[in-house]
């Protein structure tokens, strides 16, 4: 949000971030509770709705006690959906009927492309690790480390579960199946495997909701602090010291998002627009950063020299826009969805423009600023 709206432009900046924010909490974070209260329903059986919600109030709270609290509970769960997702995505590859994954690709490559776009949500919270760089101790060594890492675990991961999955269940029933996971673990584990396997897909919810509401709520902190929200989101809770108001806001407007009731797979896409939305942007401020932040980049440790950085920046947002297209025409009602995140977006920023300007205000320039950061 900083670096697009101080180097393409503040309304850009403002409609990308509001684009990112209402589609992750109306959209993903629903997802998330929904995807927790399913698998717990093949558990016992528990209403879909309420426990959705039931689970979102309690990582609400959580995040309001403090960070500190919070990040041993989030190690502790994480380390055990790892471990449940490992034994399940390595110990299936030695049960496989391969007859299941032929052909490879039943309904054509198309279909693959257009599946990679509900899936780019799972990937795209890397992007969040950034935002705790402040409270590191040593953000230059530490983040970089943490964002190879990351993203090596989770591709190792996420291929080894998606192999094994269509190599332990027709992808005919795969598709059809709540909780198919757990299921295709009973194909090759005793009972307390599976129930093993059951935890670990709740806790990769759950901790999903956890760091999404720990990472989103320092955004908008910076949000309020530029004014593009009201000021009453920016304030620090003096005991806890945690931004309760903006992890309440966005826990309220997570709460709304369970009431669309809307599958699984269009609320993932929804949100992977959005995000692909914010990755094109970004691609296009990273493009523009040597010229309108020089001095910044300069002083950067990390560069992309020679013809990297227009490669990767232009080619990259060129590839996400044509995920956007490729998402929004497979999918109108998601492309609803979409255009009217982006079409209110605008109308938020003039309105807080207006509003602001009657005050003396001048949000552009505020925006423009890069000194502030």
């Amino acid at each position: 949000y900083m670096c697009v709206s101080r180097t393409v432009s503040p309304v850009l900046g403002l409609v990308m971030a509001w684009v990112l924010l209402l589609g992750i909490f109306i959209f993903n974070i629903p997802m998330m509770a929904y995807g927790f209260a399913q698998y717990l329903s093949v558990m016992i059986p528990v209403p879909i709705v309420l426990t959705s919600v039931l689970i979102l109030v309690f990582f609400i709270g959580l995040n309001i006690l403090g960070i500190k609290w919070m990040m041993w509970f989030q190690t502790i769960l994480t380390a055990i959906a790892i471990a449940a997702l490992l034994v399940f995505g390595f110990g299936g590859l030695f049960h496989m009927n391969p007859e299941y994954q032929t052909p490879l690709f039943p309904l054509g490559f198309s279909a693959v492309a257009i599946a990679a776009i509900p899936a780019f949500i799972m990937y795209s919270g890397l992007n969040g690790i950034t935002e705790l760089g402040g409270e590191m101790r040593n953000p230059r060594r530490d983040l970089p480390l943490i964002l190879f890492i990351s993203l090596f675990i989770l591709v190792v991961i996420y291929v080894a579960i998606t192999y094994s999955l269509t190599g332990l269940m027709p992808w005919q029933v795969l598709g059809e199946t709540e909780g198919a996971v757990t299921v295709a673990a009973g194909n090759f584990l005793p009972a307390w495997g599976v129930y093993f396997i059951e935890i670990g897909a709740l806790l990769a919810a759950a901790t999903t909701i956890n760091a999404v509401l720990a990472v989103i709520s320092r955004d908008v902190l910076r949000l309020s602090r530029d004014l593009v929200l009201p000021s009453f989101f920016g304030k620090v809770n003096k005991r806890f010291r945690t931004p309760a108001r903006a992890i309440l806001l966005l826990g309220i407007i997570s709460i709304a998002g369970v009431f669309i009731e809307e599958t699984i797979v269009r609320y993932a896409t929804v949100a992977a627009l959005a995000c692909l939305l914010m990755s094109l942007v970004i691609g296009i401020a990273i493009f523009l950063l040597p010229r309108r932040m020089s001095e910044r980049y300069k002083a950067s440790t990390f560069k992309l020299k020679g013809g990297w950085l227009p490669f990767i920046s232009i080619g990259g947002a060129c590839m996400f826009g044509i995920f956007i297209l490729l998402g929004c025409v497979s999918d109108p009602r998601s492309a609803f969805y979409f255009l009217l995140l982006i079409a209110t977006g605008f109308i938020y920023y003039y309105a807080r423009r207006w509003y602001l300007r009657n005050k003396g205000i001048f949000i552009e320039d505020r925006l423009k600023k890069v000194e502030e950061i």
